[in-house]
């Protein structure tokens, strides 16, 4: 038997990429705004890069993991 619910999992999966894809949209929201481009610090701005980036590769593996389980 497997060791893991596929039904669980894939529930687990989908509210993940459902935060993700919130968190995508605002951080680039965020850096898009101009303003926020021009008034923050060059350190948020590029926390909000990293973020964004982290976000996008945590957002292809659960798409791959999704895959995975059709």
């Amino acid at each position: 038997e497997d060791l893991v619910d596929l039904k669980k999992e894939k529930e687990r999966l989908l509210k993940e990429q459902a935060r993700l894809e919130k968190e995508l949209a605002r951080s680039k929201g965020m850096l898009s705004n101009e303003g926020f481009l021009s008034k923050a610090p060059e350190a948020k701005v590029n926390e909000e890069k990293e973020k964004l980036l982290k976000y996008e590769q945590m957002m292809e593996q659960v798409k791959k993991q999704l895959d995975s389980l059709k």
